[in-house]
């Protein structure tokens, strides 16, 4: 292993439109992104409870993004709403609602020495992704107040749950 492979740092998020995404700013406690593979034992009486063999009957990805600016548009982002006349958010009851209809793009861009990199391999991006709207908002003397937003990633339209490096690749 090259020491040019070890890798620590922060990334910008971006959220919207492909290829329009919008920069949803400074974050606070390291943007987390969680892969899931659930899969199903396939077994017969004659190894007992030892698998012969698993099966994948799932894939996800969840991606944690804590962010540091509170505004009423990032809050607004987070619970599934919209910003009325730039001043107010009125808690829309949304139940019923399909999450993935409130997907778009997610994009994870890494920060090389300084900023946001330009180069499409270090990128993470979901295609379809949508916040979840479960968090908490602390009122402390001395806690930063973080919009903790978990955004699910769904499978595209190509079945594509995301990319990591240059798209124009495939």
């Amino acid at each position: 292993m090259a020491i040019s492979d070890l890798d620590l740092g922060p990334c910008q998020v971006l959220f919207g439109t492909a290829g329009a995404e919008a920069d949803l700013g400074r974050t606070e406690g390291g943007v987390r992104v969680a892969f899931s593979t659930d899969v199903a034992d396939l077994a017969t009486d004659q190894r007992g409870t030892t698998p012969e063999d698993q099966v994948v009957t799932g894939q996800g990805a969840l991606i944690t993004v804590p962010l540091a600016e509170y505004t009423l548009e990032n809050l607004a982002l987070a619970l599934n709403q919209d910003v009325i006349g730039g001043a107010l958010i009125e808690g829309e009851n949304i139940v019923g609602t399909k999450l993935s209809t409130k997907a778009q793009s997610l994009l994870l861009k890494k920060y090389v020495d300084g900023s946001a990199s330009s180069d499409e391999e270090d990128w993470i991006r979901f295609p379809e992704a949508a916040p979840q709207g479960n968090f908490e908002i602390s009122f402390s003397k001395d806690g930063q107040r973080i919009i903790e937003v978990v955004f699910t990633a769904f499978p595209d339209d190509s079945e594509i749950l995301y990319y990591i490096g240059d798209e124009a690749a495939s």
